[in-house]
């Protein structure tokens, strides 16, 4: 059974809090810089940011008059983690349903009142909170972008998904990213129990979209509403990527075709299985987000997991995102790339893999995800290889400012670091 470590952030233990808004300009000096654009670092670099973006990296540039240095000597430098599946902003506990916005459920506790029935018609963007705990709590460790999914509710269509920036103010910056699905057991169930009832339906549901007209349709029992349809008809018009949660080979190569025969981009999730059809996600070219620790059959759906599944899809030529499957611990990304190496997968393509690629797959822009000339400025200043256990985050900066390194668990630390004192507990 493969473990799962959490880190602390250690800088409030080191006593190395570094807070406060960028100033005109800043110089980041004599790191290992690695900018994802290349897969050899650059040596002893200078990066300089200005106006939330960067304006130059290499080595022996010119420092303008004005700028904040800071020294980065012995430290690696990276862009920002971007975790490319989760519901940061639309949930706080799991738990507690008051907390949970990221499905419209089939549960309802008056008999008297339908189920509020919203498949690819439900849009998260709406919800999502800029002052969730959970947002400091992973950007103090890199996370500084995120693509916040719905999940199934009542209908195997979850809806649009978004993407968020861990920065501090706005969070938002695309809405109606994705369309989000899932094709397995758990979906089957939300019509009538079999895996291919729910691929006949994404199919005649696609189908309805192209010749969708208001006045015209008519829908039948079963049938997605008006609202859902227009969803469906404006998501084949926009070349949003739809993304399937599907472990089981079978369904993955039915999302492939389903891809092909209505020319929409599909992006796996999950892929217990992958592995097993590698060269047929290559040829198509579809992405494939995967949590390289999932290695259990937790389902009849996962029956071949195995931990080197990534690096069997990359060496294919596959396009790999990684995820860490846990929204409050999106932070463990960096480990989940750091497992992927040791299985066999070349480092600079599993950083890559929780940097750029997801910036590219989902279109969050020119050159994020990455450390270029003119790329937002999303970056770490890490203590060592942010692939391995024993180091941290010592600064993030996102858009250019570089964010208060503290959260809800930095601030418990601070409270009973020491637990002398005349209070009564509670309120030391």
């Amino acid at each position: 059974m493969t473990t799962r470590y959490i880190i602390p952030s250690l800088l409030f233990a080191c006593g190395l809090a570094l807070t406060g808004p960028a100033v005109a300009g800043v110089a980041i000096i004599g790191g290992t810089v690695h900018t994802v654009t290349s897969d050899e670092p650059l040596q002893e670099a200078v990066i300089l940011v200005d106006q939330g973006r960067i304006q130059a990296v290499g080595a022996n540039l010119e420092i303008p008059s004005g700028y904040e240095r800071v020294n980065a000597s012995g430290k690696m430098v990276t862009p920002g983690l971007i975790e490319p599946y989760s519901q940061l902003g639309l949930m706080e506990i799991a738990g507690e349903d008051a907390t949970v916005d990221a499905r419209v459920s089939v549960a309802t506790t008056d008999a008297s009142v339908e189920p509020y029935r919203l498949g690819p018609g439900f849009d998260v963007q709406y919800a999502i909170n800029p002052d969730s705990a959970l947002l400091p709590v992973n950007r103090v460790e890199g996370v500084a972008r995120a693509v916040v999914a719905p999940v199934p509710g009542n209908d195997p269509l979850a809806g649009w998904g978004a993407a968020i920036r861990l920065g501090e103010g706005e969070v938002l910056t695309h809405s109606r990213l994705a369309l989000f699905g899932q094709i397995d057991a758990g979906a089957a169930t939300l019509v009538g129990g079999s895996r291919s009832a729910v691929i006949q339906r994404l199919r005649l549901a696609l189908e309805q979209a192209r010749n969708y007209r208001p006045s015209r349709y008519q829908p039948e029992e079963g049938d997605y509403r008006h609202q859902d349809m227009a969803a469906l008809r404006s998501f084949l018009a926009s070349g949003a990527p739809l993304v399937l949660t599907v472990h089981r080979a079978n369904e993955i190569l039915q999302a492939v075709n389903l891809a092909r025969d209505f020319g929409v981009r599909v992006v796996i999730h999950g892929g217990a299985e992958a592995w097993k059809v590698a060269d047929a996600l290559a040829q198509a070219r579809v992405p494939v987000i995967v949590d390289v620790l999932d290695n259990l059959p937790l389902s009849y759906d996962q029956l071949g997991a195995r931990l080197d599944n990534a690096t069997i899809l990359f060496a294919a030529g596959v396009p790999v995102l990684f995820t860490a499957e846990e929204t409050h611990n999106a932070r463990l990304l960096r480990q989940v790339a750091g497992n992927a190496v040791a299985e066999g997968m070349p480092w600079p393509a599993a950083l890559a893999s929780v940097t750029r690629r997801p910036a590219e797959v989902f279109g969050l822009g020119e050159g994020v995800g990455t450390l270029a000339p003119g790329a937002p400025a999303d970056l770490v200043i890490w203590s060592g290889d942010p692939l391995e256990l024993t180091t941290w985050a010592e600064r993030v900066m996102i858009d250019g400012q570089w964010i208060p390194m503290e959260s809800r668990q930095t601030r418990l630390l601070e409270r009973y670091r020491e637990l002398d004192g005349g209070e009564p507990f509670g309120y030391r």
